[in-house]
């Protein structure tokens, strides 16, 4: 057994040293061509991008009464708006208001990083229950 793991670790950093000399080769093209954006990827660049959202209310807004939702799992209570969002593309936020509260309307005050929120007007009204605000996509 332990001969089986001792040439298993050897066949690993074998594979590991040849794919890292690939990289450094005329051959890294091939290895790291991104078929779905039709490019290929740079030393530096990662497949995730990151960025941030800032969304403030307007309106009647009582503090502790608003979920903020990412990708539907819970984020942060908001006690105060704005409220800052570290999202990936792909995330969708939501805001989840409690019954009997009045609604308001969230806007987007900022946003920071490679991303940019589907928004389809400037400002969305809350009302009780969950409501869809963006999802987050690629700058390209």
């Amino acid at each position: 057994m332990e001969g089986l793991l001792k040439i298993l670790s050897v066949i690993m950093i074998i594979v590991l040293v040849s794919v890292q000399v690939f990289l450094m080769s005329p051959y890294r093209a091939s290895l790291t061509d991104d078929s779905l954006n039709g490019r290929i990827i740079e030393l530096r660049e990662s497949a995730i991008v990151r960025g941030s959202l800032t969304l403030d209310a307007i309106g009647d807004y009582r503090p502790n009464e608003v979920l903020v939702l990412i990708n539907g799992k819970p984020y942060k209570l908001a006690t105060v708006f704005p409220v800052d969002l570290s999202l990936r593309e792909g995330d969708v936020v939501e805001v989840q208001l409690k019954k009997g509260e009045p609604p308001f309307y969230v806007y987007l005050s900022s946003q920071k990083g490679d991303i940019k929120p589907d928004l389809k007007n400037s400002t969305v009204r809350i009302e009780p229950g969950i409501t869809y605000i963006c999802a987050a996509r690629s700058k390209e």
